[in-house]
Order: structure tokens, then sequence, then C-alpha cells
């Protein structure tokens, strides 16, 4: 008697979890483009932490270190953020490039300081440019917030990394 008044229920239960499911995923449906941005500020913001952590080691220039830290925690926390929205809405994060942070690791010496800083310029205009556009343009409302709530810290980096540039000329 009890099995034959639980099976409505168990039922109930399965349809509950299957529409529960088809829900969730429709909410993590993702739109090509604000795809492509996330994959794309994924890479470039791993990219400018493990280039950072080099410089950090690397360089004799208190100021470029200062910057670079500042780099490292600021695209950490920023990277641990987008990958918090990657997971939600099932977008697969690109692997780590560890060839162009390789390429840091050979260098040294003043010129190594003037090529991060001229790589942190580069990067952190394109940065801008890619954050302004989902900002502006971005269909995903968690993905266009956390564009509009990391492009004033990008501008803010590139600015100091154009004043550093001046001081290194």
């Amino acid at each position: 008697m009890k099995t034959s008044t639980l099976l409505p229920i168990r039922c109930a239960a399965v349809i509950a979890a299957a529409f529960f499911t088809l829900t969730a995923s429709a909410q993590t449906t993702i739109k090509h483009a604000d795809k492509s941005f996330v994959e794309k500020a994924a890479k470039a913001g791993q990219e400018e932490v493990d280039i950072s952590r080099v410089a950090v080691e690397r360089t004799m220039n208190p100021q470029v270190r200062t910057f670079a830290q500042m780099i490292v925690d600021d695209h950490t926390s920023a990277n641990e953020a987008l990958a918090a929205i990657a997971a939600g809405k099932e977008v697969k994060l690109p692997a780590k490039d560890m060839d162009a942070t390789e390429k840091w690791t050979k260098k040294s010496g003043k010129d190594f300081d003037g090529d991060y800083i001229g790589k942190m310029v580069s990067a952190h205009k394109e940065a801008i440019e890619l954050f302004g556009k989902e900002a502006d343009k971005g269909e995903d409302a968690d993905v266009q917030a956390f564009a509009r709530a990391t492009l004033p810290k990008l501008q803010h980096h590139l600015e100091m990394a154009l004043d550093l540039q001046k001081t290194l000329k």
C-alpha cells in the first residue's frame, strides 16, 4: 500500500527534477557574442596575471614591481569572478597558454621592464575595447554587468601603465 502511494510522488519528483533541469539549462544558454567575450576576457586576463607574476620576480624597478603585483591581484579577482559566471553559463574557459609565459621568463633587465609595460599598455587598450563593447552591447545580463564593473579598473590600469611607460623612457 505504501509503495503504491509513493509511486505518484516519485513520478512527480522526477518530472519536477526534469523541469528544473530544463529551466536551469535554459537560463544558462548564452549567445555566441557573449560566450566569445567570456573566452577572450578569460584568456587575456590569465595571460596578464601570468606575465605580471614573472614581472614581480624579474624587475628591479620597485614601481614596476608594485604595478605588476596590482595586476596580479586585480586580475586574479576578476578572473575568479569571470570563471564563476562562465561555470554558471556552462562556458568552458581556454587552457593556460604556457608558451606566452615562457617567453617572458627568458627576458631580464631594463629591456624587460620596457617590454612588460609596453605589453600592459597594449593589452589594456585591447581589454578596454573588448569590455567596452560587451558593456554596451552584451545580451547576457550577468556577463554585461561583469564587463561594466571591470571596465573602470582596466582604465585605471591603463593610465598607470602609460604613466610608468613615460618614466621608463
